[in-house]
Protein backbone atom coordinates (compact mmCIF):
# COMPACT_ATOMS: atom_id res chain seq x y z
CA UNK A 1 0.00 0.00 0.00
CA UNK A 2 1.53 4.04 -1.22
CA UNK A 3 0.52 6.17 1.14
CA UNK A 4 0.52 10.21 0.91
CA UNK A 5 2.15 11.70 3.95
CA UNK A 6 1.89 15.72 4.00
CA UNK A 7 3.57 16.70 7.07
CA UNK A 8 4.94 20.40 6.50
CA UNK A 9 4.17 23.20 3.40
CA UNK A 10 7.18 24.62 4.73
CA UNK A 11 9.54 25.62 2.01
CA UNK A 12 13.68 25.11 3.47
CA UNK A 13 15.86 28.10 4.17
CA UNK A 14 18.56 29.22 2.00
CA UNK A 15 21.26 28.68 4.36
CA UNK A 16 22.12 24.89 4.07
CA UNK A 17 25.77 23.92 3.95
CA UNK A 18 26.87 24.22 0.52
CA UNK A 19 24.41 26.63 -1.08
CA UNK A 20 26.44 29.38 -3.06
CA UNK A 21 26.81 33.02 -1.71
CA UNK A 22 24.23 33.87 -4.70
CA UNK A 23 21.55 31.62 -3.30
CA UNK A 24 21.89 33.24 0.46
CA UNK A 25 18.72 35.86 0.76
CA UNK A 26 17.16 34.41 4.16
CA UNK A 27 18.80 37.80 5.46
CA UNK A 28 20.15 35.82 8.72
CA UNK A 29 23.37 34.73 7.89
CA UNK A 30 25.08 36.40 10.90
CA UNK A 31 22.58 33.70 13.08
CA UNK A 32 23.94 30.00 13.98
CA UNK A 33 20.55 28.48 12.80
CA UNK A 34 20.20 24.82 12.94
CA UNK A 35 17.58 22.83 10.90
CA UNK A 36 17.31 19.17 9.76
CA UNK A 37 18.97 18.28 6.01
CA UNK A 38 15.53 16.51 5.49
CA UNK A 39 11.82 16.41 6.32
CA UNK A 40 10.64 13.04 6.83
CA UNK A 41 11.94 9.37 6.01
CA UNK A 42 9.55 6.61 4.98
CA UNK A 43 11.21 3.32 6.82
CA UNK A 44 10.28 -0.10 4.70
CA UNK A 45 10.75 -3.51 6.47
CA UNK A 46 14.54 -4.27 5.32
CA UNK A 47 15.37 -1.09 6.77
CA UNK A 48 17.27 -0.93 10.16
CA UNK A 49 19.03 2.43 10.94
CA UNK A 50 19.42 5.41 9.15
CA UNK A 51 21.42 8.71 9.87
CA UNK A 52 19.88 11.94 10.62
CA UNK A 53 21.41 14.78 9.31
CA UNK A 54 21.61 18.53 10.71
CA UNK A 55 22.43 21.09 8.76
CA UNK A 56 23.99 24.77 10.20
CA UNK A 57 23.86 28.04 8.47
CA UNK A 58 27.44 28.70 9.19
CA UNK A 59 30.39 26.78 10.90
CA UNK A 60 29.90 26.62 14.84
CA UNK A 61 32.14 29.29 16.86
CA UNK A 62 32.23 26.76 19.80
CA UNK A 63 31.03 23.38 20.77
CA UNK A 64 28.05 22.77 21.65
CA UNK A 65 24.41 20.29 22.25
CA UNK A 66 20.90 20.39 20.01
CA UNK A 67 18.50 18.91 22.13
CA UNK A 68 15.79 17.01 20.39
CA UNK A 69 12.57 16.04 22.06
CA UNK A 70 10.46 13.32 20.20
CA UNK A 71 6.25 12.42 19.57
CA UNK A 72 5.44 9.16 19.66
CA UNK A 73 2.76 8.05 17.19
CA UNK A 74 2.00 4.00 17.89
CA UNK A 75 5.52 3.40 18.74
CA UNK A 76 7.59 3.36 22.01
CA UNK A 77 10.93 4.38 22.47
CA UNK A 78 13.46 1.36 23.69
CA UNK A 79 10.77 -0.78 22.58
CA UNK A 80 9.99 0.13 18.44
CA UNK A 81 13.18 2.56 17.72
CA UNK A 82 16.30 3.86 19.87
CA UNK A 83 18.57 6.49 19.03
CA UNK A 84 22.09 6.96 19.37
CA UNK A 85 22.68 9.02 21.90
CA UNK A 86 20.25 7.85 23.70
CA UNK A 87 17.39 10.06 25.12
CA UNK A 88 17.35 10.77 28.73
CA UNK A 89 13.40 11.37 29.98
CA UNK A 90 12.32 11.96 26.57
CA UNK A 91 15.47 14.29 25.39
CA UNK A 92 18.16 13.54 22.63
CA UNK A 93 21.29 15.57 23.36
CA UNK A 94 23.55 16.15 21.02
CA UNK A 95 26.40 17.54 20.66
CA UNK A 96 28.51 19.64 18.60
CA UNK A 97 32.07 20.21 17.80
CA UNK A 98 33.66 24.29 16.94
CA UNK A 99 34.31 24.65 13.41
CA UNK A 100 31.60 21.85 11.97
CA UNK A 101 28.71 23.02 9.37
CA UNK A 102 26.42 19.79 11.03
CA UNK A 103 26.27 17.09 12.94
CA UNK A 104 23.63 13.80 13.19
CA UNK A 105 22.13 10.97 15.41
CA UNK A 106 21.10 7.38 14.36
CA UNK A 107 17.74 6.11 14.40
CA UNK A 108 17.27 2.73 14.84
CA UNK A 109 13.87 0.49 13.88
CA UNK A 110 13.84 -2.35 16.47
CA UNK A 111 10.20 -3.68 14.90
CA UNK A 112 8.56 -4.37 11.91
CA UNK A 113 6.26 -2.05 9.98
CA UNK A 114 2.28 -2.52 10.35
CA UNK A 115 0.64 -4.67 7.59
CA UNK A 116 -2.11 -3.63 5.53
CA UNK A 117 -5.33 -2.20 7.98
CA UNK A 118 -2.79 -1.57 10.75
CA UNK A 119 -3.10 1.74 12.19
CA UNK A 120 0.13 3.71 10.29
CA UNK A 121 3.07 4.35 12.65
CA UNK A 122 5.77 7.39 13.30
CA UNK A 123 7.94 9.20 15.35
CA UNK A 124 8.45 13.00 15.15
CA UNK A 125 11.43 14.81 16.44
CA UNK A 126 11.61 18.25 17.09
CA UNK A 127 14.52 20.94 17.32
CA UNK A 128 14.10 22.24 20.93
CA UNK A 129 16.77 24.39 21.93
CA UNK A 130 20.27 25.10 20.25
CA UNK A 131 23.49 26.24 22.57
CA UNK A 132 23.89 29.67 21.13
CA UNK A 133 21.65 30.10 18.07
CA UNK A 134 17.81 28.38 17.68
CA UNK A 135 16.27 26.20 14.80
CA UNK A 136 14.48 27.22 11.90
CA UNK A 137 13.04 26.15 8.35
CA UNK A 138 12.79 22.10 8.85
CA UNK A 139 12.60 21.99 12.54
CA UNK A 140 10.52 18.55 12.85
CA UNK A 141 11.66 15.31 11.15
CA UNK A 142 9.60 12.54 11.06
CA UNK A 143 10.62 8.61 10.86
CA UNK A 144 7.53 6.77 9.23
CA UNK A 145 6.66 2.94 9.78
CA UNK A 146 5.00 3.05 6.27
CA UNK A 147 5.64 3.83 2.65
CA UNK A 148 5.39 7.22 1.97
CA UNK A 149 6.20 9.60 -0.53
CA UNK A 150 9.37 12.42 1.12
CA UNK A 151 7.58 15.86 1.45
CA UNK A 152 10.75 17.01 0.61
CA UNK A 153 14.23 18.34 1.73
CA UNK A 154 18.04 19.05 0.80
CA UNK A 155 20.27 16.99 -0.94
CA UNK A 156 23.81 17.44 -1.65
CA UNK A 157 25.02 14.42 -4.02
CA UNK A 158 28.61 13.33 -3.82
CA UNK A 159 29.66 13.50 -7.17
CA UNK A 160 33.44 13.70 -6.20
CA UNK A 161 34.82 16.93 -6.53
CA UNK A 162 36.11 18.67 -9.41
CA UNK A 163 37.50 14.98 -10.82
CA UNK A 164 33.65 13.79 -10.90
CA UNK A 165 34.51 10.42 -10.08
CA UNK A 166 31.31 9.05 -8.73
CA UNK A 167 27.63 8.68 -10.46
CA UNK A 168 24.94 9.57 -8.30
CA UNK A 169 21.33 7.65 -8.27
CA UNK A 170 18.69 10.05 -6.51
CA UNK A 171 15.42 8.77 -5.35
CA UNK A 172 13.11 12.17 -4.63
CA UNK A 173 10.47 9.78 -3.00
CA UNK A 174 12.58 8.60 -0.57
CA UNK A 175 15.38 10.94 -0.16
CA UNK A 176 17.79 8.68 -0.41
CA UNK A 177 21.49 8.79 -2.89
CA UNK A 178 23.31 5.46 -4.18
CA UNK A 179 26.45 6.34 -5.18
CA UNK A 180 28.68 4.53 -7.53
CA UNK A 181 32.63 5.04 -8.61
CA UNK A 182 31.53 5.99 -12.40
CA UNK A 183 34.36 3.72 -13.75
CA UNK A 184 32.52 0.79 -12.31
CA UNK A 185 31.15 -0.10 -15.32
CA UNK A 186 31.61 -0.34 -19.00
CA UNK A 187 28.46 -1.84 -20.96
CA UNK A 188 24.32 -1.87 -19.66
CA UNK A 189 22.62 -4.64 -21.27
CA UNK A 190 19.13 -3.89 -21.46
CA UNK A 191 16.68 -6.33 -19.23
CA UNK A 192 13.02 -5.52 -21.37
CA UNK A 193 12.20 -6.94 -24.06
CA UNK A 194 14.75 -5.67 -26.30
CA UNK A 195 17.95 -6.87 -26.77
CA UNK A 196 20.07 -3.56 -26.33
CA UNK A 197 23.62 -2.61 -24.98
CA UNK A 198 24.09 1.12 -23.92
CA UNK A 199 27.48 2.26 -23.69
CA UNK A 200 29.23 4.24 -20.18
CA UNK A 201 28.66 7.82 -21.07
CA UNK A 202 30.29 9.00 -18.06
CA UNK A 203 33.72 7.52 -19.20
CA UNK A 204 33.07 8.84 -22.80
CA UNK A 205 33.08 6.13 -24.24
CA UNK A 206 31.85 5.68 -28.20
CA UNK A 207 31.27 2.48 -30.70
CA UNK A 208 31.40 1.50 -34.04
CA UNK A 209 29.92 -1.18 -36.73
CA UNK A 210 32.35 -3.05 -38.04
CA UNK A 211 31.60 -5.00 -41.55
CA UNK A 212 33.53 -8.14 -39.71
CA UNK A 213 31.55 -10.84 -37.67
CA UNK A 214 34.60 -12.83 -36.34
CA UNK A 215 35.61 -10.53 -33.42
CA UNK A 216 39.18 -12.19 -34.10
CA UNK A 217 39.73 -11.02 -37.19
CA UNK A 218 39.60 -7.49 -36.36
CA UNK A 219 42.79 -5.82 -35.58
CA UNK A 220 44.10 -2.36 -35.44
CA UNK A 221 45.52 -1.83 -38.79
CA UNK A 222 41.95 -2.54 -39.99
CA UNK A 223 40.25 0.73 -38.24
CA UNK A 224 42.87 3.45 -38.39
CA UNK A 225 40.58 5.73 -39.94
CA UNK A 226 37.46 4.75 -38.07
CA UNK A 227 39.47 5.75 -34.46
CA UNK A 228 40.61 9.00 -36.40
CA UNK A 229 36.78 9.73 -36.33
CA UNK A 230 35.67 8.46 -32.52
CA UNK A 231 36.45 11.97 -31.01
CA UNK A 232 34.54 14.66 -29.34
CA UNK A 233 34.71 17.89 -31.31
CA UNK A 234 34.95 15.97 -34.71
CA UNK A 235 32.08 15.86 -37.44
CA UNK A 236 29.92 13.11 -37.51
CA UNK A 237 31.45 11.47 -33.87
CA UNK A 238 27.97 12.04 -33.12
CA UNK A 239 27.21 8.37 -34.68
CA UNK A 240 29.33 6.76 -32.30
CA UNK A 241 27.86 7.67 -28.90
CA UNK A 242 24.36 6.60 -27.24
CA UNK A 243 21.60 9.11 -28.24
CA UNK A 244 21.94 11.63 -25.48
CA UNK A 245 17.96 11.56 -25.06
CA UNK A 246 17.83 8.29 -23.71
CA UNK A 247 15.83 6.53 -25.91
CA UNK A 248 16.80 2.79 -25.97
CA UNK A 249 16.31 2.39 -29.71
CA UNK A 250 19.00 4.91 -30.23
CA UNK A 251 21.87 3.42 -29.14
CA UNK A 252 25.61 3.63 -31.08
CA UNK A 253 25.14 -0.30 -30.34
CA UNK A 254 22.33 -1.62 -32.96
CA UNK A 255 19.85 -3.98 -31.44
CA UNK A 256 20.95 -7.59 -31.14
CA UNK A 257 19.10 -10.01 -33.81
CA UNK A 258 18.38 -13.48 -33.26
CA UNK A 259 20.28 -13.98 -36.42
CA UNK A 260 23.78 -14.49 -35.77
CA UNK A 261 25.01 -13.42 -39.11
CA UNK A 262 23.31 -10.08 -38.35
CA UNK A 263 25.63 -8.89 -35.33
CA UNK A 264 28.39 -7.39 -36.21
CA UNK A 265 31.75 -6.42 -34.37
CA UNK A 266 32.41 -3.40 -32.66
CA UNK A 267 34.96 -1.21 -32.59
CA UNK A 268 34.92 0.10 -28.80
CA UNK A 269 36.68 3.39 -27.71
CA UNK A 270 36.73 3.26 -23.86
CA UNK A 271 37.41 6.76 -23.09
CA UNK A 272 39.07 8.16 -20.55
CA UNK A 273 40.19 7.34 -16.87
CA UNK A 274 38.45 9.03 -14.23
CA UNK A 275 40.70 12.64 -13.98
CA UNK A 276 43.43 12.83 -10.64
CA UNK A 277 44.32 16.28 -11.52
CA UNK A 278 43.67 19.38 -9.05
CA UNK A 279 41.96 22.18 -11.53
CA UNK A 280 42.38 25.53 -11.24
CA UNK A 281 39.36 26.76 -8.94
CA UNK A 282 36.34 26.85 -10.81
CA UNK A 283 37.14 24.61 -13.12
CA UNK A 284 37.17 20.20 -13.62
CA UNK A 285 40.09 17.23 -14.13
CA UNK A 286 37.43 14.68 -14.88
CA UNK A 287 38.97 12.98 -18.20
CA UNK A 288 42.27 11.54 -17.24
CA UNK A 289 44.35 9.09 -18.83
CA UNK A 290 43.18 7.26 -22.19
CA UNK A 291 41.92 3.84 -21.90
CA UNK A 292 42.41 2.73 -25.01
CA UNK A 293 40.76 0.49 -27.62
CA UNK A 294 38.59 -2.97 -27.84
CA UNK A 295 36.37 -4.64 -29.69
CA UNK A 296 33.10 -6.95 -28.89
CA UNK A 297 30.45 -8.85 -30.32
CA UNK A 298 26.88 -9.12 -29.05
CA UNK A 299 24.89 -11.92 -29.66
CA UNK A 300 21.34 -13.37 -28.00
CA UNK A 301 20.59 -16.90 -27.24
CA UNK A 302 17.89 -18.24 -24.89
CA UNK A 303 16.73 -15.04 -24.04
CA UNK A 304 20.21 -13.90 -22.52
CA UNK A 305 23.35 -12.10 -23.67
CA UNK A 306 26.40 -13.64 -25.18
CA UNK A 307 29.23 -10.96 -24.92
CA UNK A 308 32.45 -11.83 -27.16
CA UNK A 309 34.90 -8.96 -25.93
CA UNK A 310 38.94 -8.40 -26.88
CA UNK A 311 41.83 -6.27 -26.59
CA UNK A 312 42.14 -4.51 -30.62
CA UNK A 313 44.89 -6.76 -31.25
CA UNK A 314 44.32 -10.12 -29.62
CA UNK A 315 43.28 -12.44 -31.61
CA UNK A 316 41.25 -14.72 -29.44
CA UNK A 317 38.57 -13.70 -27.51
CA UNK A 318 36.53 -13.86 -23.99
CA UNK A 319 33.36 -14.51 -23.47
CA UNK A 320 30.62 -14.55 -21.05
CA UNK A 321 26.62 -15.07 -20.86
CA UNK A 322 24.51 -12.11 -19.61
CA UNK A 323 20.91 -12.77 -18.53
CA UNK A 324 19.10 -9.88 -17.78
CA UNK A 325 17.76 -8.01 -14.63
CA UNK A 326 13.90 -7.77 -14.87
CA UNK A 327 13.81 -5.76 -11.31
CA UNK A 328 16.27 -3.24 -13.32
CA UNK A 329 17.12 -1.17 -16.51
CA UNK A 330 20.21 -3.16 -17.18
CA UNK A 331 22.54 -5.52 -16.14
CA UNK A 332 25.99 -4.09 -16.01
CA UNK A 333 29.27 -5.42 -16.70
CA UNK A 334 32.84 -4.07 -16.69
CA UNK A 335 35.56 -5.42 -19.52
CA UNK A 336 38.11 -4.12 -17.05
CA UNK A 337 37.15 -6.12 -14.46
CA UNK A 338 35.67 -8.94 -16.34
CA UNK A 339 32.51 -9.32 -14.34
CA UNK A 340 29.09 -8.49 -13.71
CA UNK A 341 29.02 -4.94 -11.55
CA UNK A 342 25.88 -3.67 -9.35
CA UNK A 343 25.46 -0.02 -10.34
CA UNK A 344 21.59 1.41 -10.44
CA UNK A 345 18.75 1.06 -8.04
CA UNK A 346 15.99 -1.06 -8.94
CA UNK A 347 13.85 0.51 -12.03
CA UNK A 348 11.61 2.13 -9.81
CA UNK A 349 14.05 3.71 -7.11
CA UNK A 350 15.70 6.07 -8.89
CA UNK A 351 14.55 9.73 -10.25
CA UNK A 352 17.62 11.33 -11.03
CA UNK A 353 21.67 10.38 -11.80
CA UNK A 354 24.16 13.33 -11.01
CA UNK A 355 27.53 12.12 -13.66
CA UNK A 356 29.48 13.45 -16.87
CA UNK A 357 28.09 12.57 -20.03
CA UNK A 358 28.33 12.98 -23.82
CA UNK A 359 25.86 15.38 -25.57
CA UNK A 360 25.52 16.08 -29.04
CA UNK A 361 26.39 20.00 -30.68
CA UNK A 362 26.17 21.46 -33.91
CA UNK A 363 29.08 22.28 -35.02
CA UNK A 364 27.66 25.13 -37.30
CA UNK A 365 25.76 24.60 -40.49
CA UNK A 366 24.08 20.89 -39.37
CA UNK A 367 27.66 19.49 -38.44
CA UNK A 368 27.19 17.77 -35.67
CA UNK A 369 29.94 16.29 -33.07
CA UNK A 370 29.57 14.67 -29.60
CA UNK A 371 30.85 16.37 -26.68
CA UNK A 372 31.93 15.38 -22.69
CA UNK A 373 29.92 17.85 -19.90
CA UNK A 374 30.41 17.57 -16.10
CA UNK A 375 27.46 18.94 -13.81
CA UNK A 376 25.07 16.39 -15.68
CA UNK A 377 21.80 15.60 -14.14
CA UNK A 378 19.81 12.79 -16.37
CA UNK A 379 16.53 11.80 -15.44
CA UNK A 380 15.85 8.19 -15.04
CA UNK A 381 13.76 7.62 -19.08
CA UNK A 382 13.53 3.96 -18.99
CA UNK A 383 10.77 3.94 -15.64
CA UNK A 384 9.28 7.53 -17.31
CA UNK A 385 10.36 9.86 -15.05
CA UNK A 386 8.93 13.02 -16.11
CA UNK A 387 10.33 17.01 -16.08
CA UNK A 388 9.86 20.31 -17.69
CA UNK A 389 11.65 23.53 -17.03
CA UNK A 390 9.68 26.86 -15.11
CA UNK A 391 11.17 29.94 -15.50
CA UNK A 392 10.55 32.69 -12.12
CA UNK A 393 9.11 35.45 -14.38
CA UNK A 394 6.09 32.98 -14.80
CA UNK A 395 5.78 31.71 -11.70
CA UNK A 396 8.08 31.92 -8.59
CA UNK A 397 9.58 28.76 -7.03
CA UNK A 398 8.01 29.79 -3.57
CA UNK A 399 4.67 30.68 -4.97
CA UNK A 400 4.64 27.41 -7.34
CA UNK A 401 1.92 25.06 -6.33
CA UNK A 402 -0.20 21.99 -8.06
CA UNK A 403 -2.37 24.72 -9.42
CA UNK A 404 0.24 25.69 -11.64
CA UNK A 405 0.99 22.02 -13.11
CA UNK A 406 1.32 22.23 -16.88
CA UNK A 407 0.82 18.33 -17.32
CA UNK A 408 1.30 19.37 -21.87
CA UNK A 409 5.08 20.78 -20.63
CA UNK A 410 6.37 17.21 -19.19
CA UNK A 411 9.09 15.56 -21.37
CA UNK A 412 9.99 12.48 -20.96
CA UNK A 413 14.25 12.89 -22.15
CA UNK A 414 17.35 12.55 -19.85
CA UNK A 415 18.37 15.92 -21.13
CA UNK A 416 15.50 18.15 -19.35
CA UNK A 417 17.36 19.06 -16.33
CA UNK A 418 20.97 18.01 -17.87
CA UNK A 419 23.65 20.95 -18.04
CA UNK A 420 20.64 23.59 -18.16
CA UNK A 421 20.65 24.35 -14.61
CA UNK A 422 24.00 26.19 -14.70
CA UNK A 423 26.94 27.89 -16.56
CA UNK A 424 30.40 27.04 -16.54
CA UNK A 425 31.67 29.37 -18.99
CA UNK A 426 34.68 31.22 -17.74
CA UNK A 427 35.19 33.39 -15.43
CA UNK A 428 31.65 33.23 -14.45
CA UNK A 429 30.57 29.94 -13.57
CA UNK A 430 27.12 29.63 -11.32
CA UNK A 431 23.49 28.19 -11.14
CA UNK A 432 20.71 30.02 -12.91
CA UNK A 433 18.72 31.17 -10.15
CA UNK A 434 15.42 32.15 -12.42
CA UNK A 435 14.57 28.31 -13.18
CA UNK A 436 13.69 25.63 -11.23
CA UNK A 437 11.94 22.16 -12.28
CA UNK A 438 9.15 19.91 -11.98
CA UNK A 439 9.57 16.28 -11.42
CA UNK A 440 6.77 13.24 -12.06
CA UNK A 441 8.13 10.18 -10.40
CA UNK A 442 7.58 6.55 -11.45
CA UNK A 443 4.76 6.18 -8.81
CA UNK A 444 3.15 9.65 -9.75
CA UNK A 445 5.00 11.91 -6.79
CA UNK A 446 5.15 15.52 -8.58
CA UNK A 447 8.13 17.80 -7.09
CA UNK A 448 9.33 20.99 -7.56
CA UNK A 449 13.16 21.14 -7.48
CA UNK A 450 15.47 23.68 -7.77
CA UNK A 451 19.48 24.15 -7.06
CA UNK A 452 20.99 25.49 -4.90
CA UNK A 453 24.57 25.22 -5.54
CA UNK A 454 27.56 23.96 -7.71
CA UNK A 455 30.63 24.60 -5.99
CA UNK A 456 31.51 24.60 -2.49
CA UNK A 457 32.16 27.13 -0.38
CA UNK A 458 35.85 27.32 -1.64
CA UNK A 459 34.21 27.50 -5.56
CA UNK A 460 35.74 24.12 -5.90
CA UNK A 461 33.01 22.52 -8.68
CA UNK A 462 31.57 19.21 -8.19
CA UNK A 463 29.82 19.84 -5.50
CA UNK A 464 26.25 20.25 -6.39
CA UNK A 465 22.92 20.70 -4.10
CA UNK A 466 19.39 21.05 -4.85
CA UNK A 467 16.22 21.33 -2.31
CA UNK A 468 12.49 19.99 -3.48
CA UNK A 469 9.46 19.84 -2.22
CA UNK A 470 6.07 17.45 -2.69
CA UNK A 471 3.19 19.42 -4.49
CA UNK A 472 0.34 16.03 -4.64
Amino acid sequence: MKYKFHLFSLLLIAFLTACSDDDNDTGISNEFVVAFENQNYSFTNSDTDREINLVFSEEASQSGTISITYTENGLIYGTDFSTTPQANSGIIEIPFEAGTTGTSFTFEKLTPNPIEGEELESVTFLIAEVTNGFSQGNTTFTANYFDAASTGGSLSPELGGPNQGNQVYVDLSTGTEKIVERDRWDLAFYSKDEFRVKLNSSMYMMAAALEETNIDNVVANDVVQLQNQMSFITEGSNAYVDHPNGNITETAIDEVSNTIEENKVYLINMGNEVGTGTPEVGSVAVAGDYRGWMKIRVLQENGEYVLQYADLEASTHQEVTIAKSPEYNFTFFSLVNETIVDVEPTQQNWDLVFTTFIEVEDLGGGQLTSYGYSDYVATNVLAETKAYRVNTSEVTYADFSIENLDEASFEIDQRTIGSSWRNTIPPNRYIFNNIFYVIEDPEGNLYKLRFTAMMNQNGVRGYPSFEYSLLN
